[in-house]
């Protein structure tokens, strides 16, 4: 019975062609709004466009997507939760000082979401129609930006924690921390095409600037 096993036939074994290209489908709908979001906005994209683009029905949107905003929020995930995650990631059995977690965590936001084209067509959605469709905003809020503040909070509670960092008002406000590299990300889009940035000496600056606000000072 073990060798009439072995021997069945690979296609009850091998999920099929049409199994797989089943599993791929969200993946392909999702990278169609995107470009459809960035291409229209996401007031003027109507799901037939992003439909067409990807090469199915409207209707096979609608068995993965609630409807638009959803979809745009599959998008907004799918573009910047897996940066997060890694960034996220790097603390989490991190065993250095406070300030080298600091410089690992803010060195990482450049490449994996100010440079990220993706994240930067979803910020700039949120930033132009953001006050038309706030439900967007807080969506983007509560999902992206108050887990990048989490992340940053923690490491610098580290660093005051092991008397590394001063009890400074930048503890409580994690956003100030962030703030340059925010102004890189917008830079980046309205600005990059002709005034490009070097990033790697940005980002330089903002661990110099920071640091040095943070850091207890030697008697």
């Amino acid at each position: 019975m073990s060798s009439d096993r072995a021997a069945a036939p690979a296609h009850r074994i091998r999920p099929s062609i049409r199994q797989r290209r089943k599993e791929q489908r969200p993946g392909e709908i999702i990278e169609a709004a995107v470009q459809e979001f960035a291409r229209r906005g996401f007031a003027a994209t109507r799901l037939e466009d992003v439909a067409e683009r990807a090469g199915v029905t409207k209707g096979t949107i609608y068995f993965y997507f609630k409807d638009k905003e959803d979809l745009f929020k599959a998008a907004a995930r799918s573009s910047l939760e897996p940066a997060l995650n890694e960034i996220e990631a790097l603390g989490a059995h991190f065993e250095g000082s406070a300030e080298e977690a600091l410089r690992v965590h803010l060195t990482a936001i450049y490449p994996k979401l100010v440079k990220n084209p993706r994240a930067g067509q979803i910020l700039r959605l949120i930033i132009a129609e953001g006050p038309q469709f706030p439900e967007l905003v807080e969506f983007y809020y509560a999902e992206i930006i108050s887990r990048g503040i989490a992340i940053l909070r923690q490491v610098l509670e580290r660093g005051v924690a092991r008397h590394e960092f001063r009890r400074t008002p930048a503890v409580d406000f994690p956003q100030t921390v962030m703030a340059p590299a925010i102004t890189a990300f917008i830079w980046n889009l309205m600005l990059g095409k002709h005034h490009a940035l070097d990033f790697d000496a940005y980002a330089s600056a903002h661990l110099d600037l920071v640091l040095n606000g943070l850091k207890v000072k030697s008697k």
